[in-house]
């Protein structure tokens, strides 16, 4: 039986020792999947391939059945692309050791898509809370959409954030992307929010693969790959992440990094990035501006700075993400305490300020 190209690539895929390299190598000597997949051990051997590696694959090929694995993959929804498909990411085939077969469960959009990735670490801190809404949402309301590992702390709140906005987010994992092997298993149903809102899970991996601890190194080649910016909001100097941002400068890609409190171990990867020449990024208005792009969503925000009334106005500009006192804020507008007690009701009562109690107030995101 006949099958697609890439039900050919996925049988190669299926042995460990085919990493990339040996499948570009594979493309390249044979033309197509399919011719390499049914090659004897000698045809394998004159291509490049090591003898063992091709006596290994020959071995596991008569245990593999093509139209079961089909199946499989159609069960799980899970789709495959090659590096020469049309949709296949345009940024990712500049990246070095480009992972020649892509899974993915959701919808790919146009190979020339604009993601920007936002990593960091597993122990996100309130601060990173705080500052990944403020830098997510005007990039994904502006179009971007964001890739990120879906991992705990930075990585699923950035996912999180443009899934409540209905917008679209790659997750790109370091295992098989079957429901057995999806990892973390906690994150069940932000995986289903993803690919719900538009977005879609990735991984070079075939189903049933372990989440081992050296596959998310190299996945996260790809997550910096697909993206024209990195953004590294909270990590220590131990953190995987570093080795994300490290990807995205040998990728020539642009590398932002959020500064922190000096004192805090979750801010140290990312003021040291910044010392090293990673541009510091205090609102996404720093990354628009950087990478050229139209901010049509930091206009929708100044917008909302203007109130109802007068008096409202005067507040709302006199208001932050960071706590105010009331008292600031009866000094600082010239209006009579009344009248500012009464405005932030009217404005809380609107959705427009959030009281956080003991008499302090922020802008409500």
């Amino acid at each position: 039986m006949l099958f697609p190209d890439s039900i050919y690539l996925h049988g190669l895929n299926l042995l460990p020792n085919f990493g990339p390299a040996r499948l570009m190598l594979l493309a390249k000597r044979f033309g197509n999947f399919s011719n390499a997949y049914l090659a004897s051990q000698s045809e394998l051997v004159n291509a490049g391939i090591d003898a063992e590696v091709a006596k290994s694959f020959i071995a596991m090929r008569q245990q593999i059945n093509l139209e079961a694995e089909k199946q499989k993959l159609e069960s799980e929804q899970i789709k495959i692309l090659s590096f020469r498909d049309e949709k296949y990411p345009k940024l990712l085939l500049e990246i070095a050791k480009l992972p020649p077969i892509l899974y993915y469960k959701g919808t790919m959009e146009e190979s020339e898509e604009l993601c920007i990735a936002v990593v960091g670490t597993r122990q996100i801190t309130n601060y990173g809370r705080t500052v990944i809404p403020q830098l997510v949402k005007p990039l994904v309301d502006a179009g971007a959409t964001i890739v990120s590992g879906m991992a705990f702390g930075v990585d699923s709140a950035a996912h999180e954030i443009a899934v409540k906005n209905g917008r679209r987010t790659i997750a790109v994992l370091g295992g098989g992307l079957d429901e057995k092997s999806l990892y973390p298993k906690h994150h069940a149903l932000l995986a289903k929010q993803i690919v719900d809102s538009g977005g879609c899970l990735i991984s070079e991996y075939p189903i049933g693969t372990p989440n081992f601890k050296q596959n998310f190194v190299a996945r996260n080649r790809i997550i910096s790959g697909l993206s024209v910016a990195t953004l590294v909001v909270e990590c220590d100097l131990e953190s995987g992440t570093l080795i994300t941002a490290k990807h995205a400068l040998d990728q020539n890609r642009q590398l932002f990094a959020v500064p922190g409190p000096i004192y805090s171990q979750q801010s140290q990867g990312p003021n040291n990035l910044i010392k090293m020449g990673a541009k510091a990024v205090t609102s996404a208005d720093d990354i628009f501006q950087d990478l050229n792009l139209e901010a049509s969503s930091l206009q929708k925000q100044a917008e909302n700075l203007f109130g109802d009334s007068p008096d409202e106005t005067v507040i709302l500009k006199l208001l932050t993400f960071e706590p105010v006192i009331i008292n600031e804020l009866i000094k600082e507008s010239g209006l009579k305490a009344s009248k500012v007690t009464s405005t932030l009701t009217f404005l809380e009562m609107k959705g427009r300020v959030k009281n956080l109690g003991g008499q302090q107030y922020i802008l409500n995101r």
